[in-house]
């Protein structure tokens, strides 16, 4: 272990009682203190899960970033495990990138951002653990230079592996410097030790001026990239945040080096969701995404609490009839339980039937939070003391429909109609809670989400 992680791992053991635990979430994955964004080289392996993410442990504000890690055996409890990886170099910071196991080891492939006076440098290393933890140094496996003269050398991050057949593949995201526009970049590899340039998927208009976080599944027969982008123009009812994320289905010829699209869609239309990624080494598609947005005030930093961040609760993905369905994870139904009537918990499971329009406000002290059908199902943060509030809805109008929402102190995830669309959100209202409707609400079920049972 080098100094700068045990010299991080010091520091946050002893100052992670110093954070203020108003407004921390119970269920959902989030850092001990100091700063968490992206999700990182999520995987499977030696039967847990390992679940990095950028990490600040030093502000509640990005600086020089880590990786940091969780083990979960199911995708809810987790065990925080400090800081996994950091290069030594003083100007250098792990920035975004993916994992995969080679050969009994996780190959962690990650983004070396460097900044000085020299200015500013993005690279791919590769570094490896047989621990899920005690990383080494890594190498750099591709040679920036190489790229398309289009292709940003400096804009250049996030690196997805993939092992097809006897083939890797590294999906990047970038820039399209001429155009300005966002692309995929992917790479090629017979080792993990060395990449060379394939192909360039897009540029697409979701992607912006720069395209973030590419991870690659394949779903029912389909290529499947979740893909985040910068900067992406607002258009009728999408892309209403400064950042968005999108699924790209269709199918790739790797060896054309080309993408026949099937649809490209927003992930979550709601203001706190970003830059998520697939884990690896599992059988069934799942995907964890950041539960925040950039370019906002966040209350627990403005309020000095000592931390931001959390990941979303983990997302089941399927495609039913050519439509995208988003669920949460199977597991989190081991700690569901029921409520006295009237009861509405800090971390609840609540389903409404709605059979036309109408809503139902969750109230608490000093706030409330209005998920409602009417023209397409929306959700209301304007009265939650998060310092950005806002109304978004789905894009589908729904007659009559199920709506799931799950509550877990500051957080909200709304799944629309079995998971066919999602608004997530960040909520801060003090006091216990009570459920008021309105219109044309039908039955309502509320289960507590507690220990596991």
């Amino acid at each position: 272990m080098t100094d700068k992680i045990q010299s991080a791992n010091n520091y946050i053991a002893k100052s992670r009682r110093t954070v203020n635990n108003e407004y921390r979430l119970k269920y959902h994955m989030m850092p001990p203190i100091g700063w968490l964004n992206d999700p990182n080289g999520l995987i499977y392996y030696n039967g847990k899960y390992h679940l990095y993410y950028q990490f600040n442990p030093y502000a509640s504000e990005p600086g020089k970033m880590f990786w940091g890690h969780f083990v979960s055996g199911d995708l809810i409890d987790y065990f925080d495990d400090g800081v996994a990886l950091k290069p030594d170099m003083e100007d250098a910071s792990a920035y975004s990138g993916g994992a995969i196991e080679i050969d009994g080891k996780i190959h962690a492939f990650y983004t070396l951002h460097r900044e000085n006076a020299n200015g500013k440098t993005e690279e791919v290393y590769r570094a490896t653990s047989s621990l899920g933890f005690c990383f080494d140094q890594g190498e750099k496996v591709f040679d920036n230079e190489t790229l398309p003269e289009n292709i940003s050398r400096t804009d250049f991050r996030d690196p997805c592996p993939v092992k097809l057949g006897n083939t890797y593949y590294l999906f990047v995201g970038g820039k399209d410097r001429i155009l300005n526009k966002g692309v995929i970049i992917v790479l090629r590899g017979e080792s993990p030790e060395r990449f060379e340039y394939a192909f360039t998927l897009g540029p697409y208009y979701e992607l912006g001026d720069m395209g973030e976080c590419p991870s690659y599944f394949r779903i029912d027969g389909k290529d499947v990239i979740i893909v985040s982008g910068c900067n992406v123009p607002a258009r009728g009812n999408d892309f209403k945040n400064i950042n968005s994320s999108v699924f790209i289905v269709g199918s790739i010829d790797f060896g054309k080096g080309e993408m026949q699209i099937d649809c490209i869609r927003e992930i979550d239309k709601g203001d706190s969701f970003y830059a998520p990624q697939f884990i690896r080494g599992i059988d069934t598609p799942v995907m964890i995404g950041w539960l925040e947005m950039w370019e906002r005030k966040y209350p627990t930093h403005e309020k000095n609490h000592g931390w931001v961040g959390a990941f979303t609760i983990p997302r089941e993905i399927s495609i039913r009839d050519g439509e995208i369905f988003q669920t949460p994870v199977k597991s989190l139904e081991s700690y569901l339980s029921p409520v006295p009537a009237g009861v509405v918990p800090k971390c609840a499971d609540i389903t409404v039937r709605f059979d036309g329009e109408g809503y139902v406000k969750i109230k608490g002290g000093d706030g409330e939070v209005t998920v409602g059908n009417g023209d397409g199902v929306w959700l209301d943060t304007n009265r939650t003391n998060n310092m950005f509030g806002c109304v978004r809805k789905t894009n589908g109008r729904y007659d009559k429909c199920s709506v799931r929402i799950l509550l877990d102190v500051s957080g909200i995830e709304v799944f629309v109609d079995g998971g066919r669309e999602v608004i997530s959100s960040r909520i801060y209202i003090d006091g216990g809670y009570s459920l008021e409707k309105g219109g044309a609400v039908g039955e309502i079920q509320i289960k507590e989400i507690g220990k596991r049972l």
